[in-house]
């Protein structure tokens, strides 16, 4: 009797010990599990020694193999050239697999980003309306920068703001919104913020702003920032505050470009952000980077609106003006006469170029008497005028 059970452990613990994997020996657990095992277990069937977890491994790879049409498809959605023929692959059939549905309304969206009638066409159209059922049937298995994408395009889509479809969508949102990247957080606030407002969505855009409040500081570029400050700063005086924080950390890798946005986005609030204000005129001052016209008029529009007065940047504005007078329209020098008359400030080189027959107004006298009119009824009485800074 004793022979036979010092026979059995034996083959117990050989088995045991052909089980266990590569690397450091088994511990009590695997030698337990393999004694609970039935003793008749046979030694020489090969299927029955499978470890449970391979099987499983096995399972979840078949499980997430690519349907094999899936890269045909994705190809014939991103070269699509019009609404037709993205529309004929719903009946070409070809089932639509992992969010490939969504894929073809983002590609719709872009289609008729310009096309306000087609776009009203479009809805109406009956294999649309089964294009928006299949992805509400699919919500659940698409990816999260593609459904961040989804949303943006539904709203531009101009869907109707009761559509079960585009509700279905934002509640999805709503349930990912903490598992979301903060690239994909700063993307809804830069692309569909004005959106939420206009349609009444005013639970997600809530969210959104908290978990924005909650995780500015992931901000890592520039580009992000002044977005966010552009977009969604004038939404929530938490958030405001905080990016103007992060502006002042990186403010040393912005170029002219973003330096201008993050002024004009304070001069459209009316934020007279002193900290960050200086920082940015120091780098104007210190960085010998180029600045185009635009750039240069936005910034004296910024400081004249917030009445922040640096000579020196000043200074620079007006020599960097002044090779680019005889490009300027009637209304580009009111407005930047205007700029610097609020900031009462004054540059003779400047205004000496501004005082020139070519701004004179239609049916004006002749050249020598616009000289003596000066450039003030000209300048000021441009019906050009204009105070809005395109983002």
């Amino acid at each position: 009797m004793a022979a036979r059970l010092v026979k059995r452990c034996a083959c117990l613990l050989s088995e045991a010990a052909r089980l266990a994997p590569a690397g450091p020996p088994a511990g009590r657990l695997s030698l337990a599990r393999v004694a609970r095992k039935p003793l008749t277990s046979s030694a020489t069937s090969p299927s029955s020694h499978v470890p449970a977890s391979s099987s499983q491994h096995l399972e979840k790879e078949q499980a997430t193999t690519p349907y094999p049409g899936r890269q045909e498809v994705d190809e014939l959605i991103r070269k699509a050239t019009g609404p037709e023929e993205l529309l004929e692959l719903l009946g070409g059939g070809r089932g639509l697999q992992q969010g490939q549905a969504a894929l073809m309304v983002i590609r719709l969206s872009r289609l008729l980003s310009e096309k306000p009638e087609d776009k009203a066409l479009l809805v109406q159209d009956a294999r649309f309306q089964q294009l928006l059922q299949l992805v509400n049937s699919q919500i659940t298995t698409v990816w999260h920068g593609t459904l961040v994408k989804l949303l943006r395009s539904l709203y531009t889509l101009a869907l109707p703001a009761t559509s079960k479809e585009l509700l279905s969508v934002e509640q999805e949102v709503r349930w990912r919104l903490r598992r979301l990247k903060f690239k994909h957080l700063a993307f809804l606030a830069e692309s569909s913020a004005a959106y939420m407002q206009e349609r009444g969505s005013r639970e997600l855009l809530a969210e959104l702003l908290l978990n924005l409040e909650r995780r500015w500081v992931e901000v890592e570029d520039g580009r992000t920032l002044v977005a966010l400050l552009a977009k969604a700063g004038s939404l929530s005086e938490p958030l405001m505050n905080h990016l103007e924080d992060k502006c002042l950390d990186l403010v040393e890798q912005f170029g002219p470009e973003e330096l201008q946005r993050v002024l004009v986005a304070l001069a459209a609030q009316n934020r007279r952000s002193l900290p960050l204000l200086r920082a940015i005129s120091y780098h104007l001052v210190q960085k010998p980077f180029p600045l185009n016209k635009g750039v240069l008029l936005d910034l004296a529009y910024a400081y004249g609106k917030l009445g922040f007065h640096q000579t020196q940047v000043f200074q620079r504005l007006a020599t960097d003006l002044l090779p680019h007078v005889p490009s300027l329209t009637s209304g580009e020098v009111a407005r930047c006469a205007k700029s610097f008359a609020l900031l009462k400030w004054l540059n003779l080189p400047l205004f000496e170029a501004f005082d020139l027959p070519a701004w004179t107004e239609p049916g004006a006298a002749g050249g020598n008497e616009d000289r003596r009119a000066g450039p003030g009824p000209a300048v000021l009485h441009a019906p050009a005028l204009s105070w809005e800074i395109n983002l």
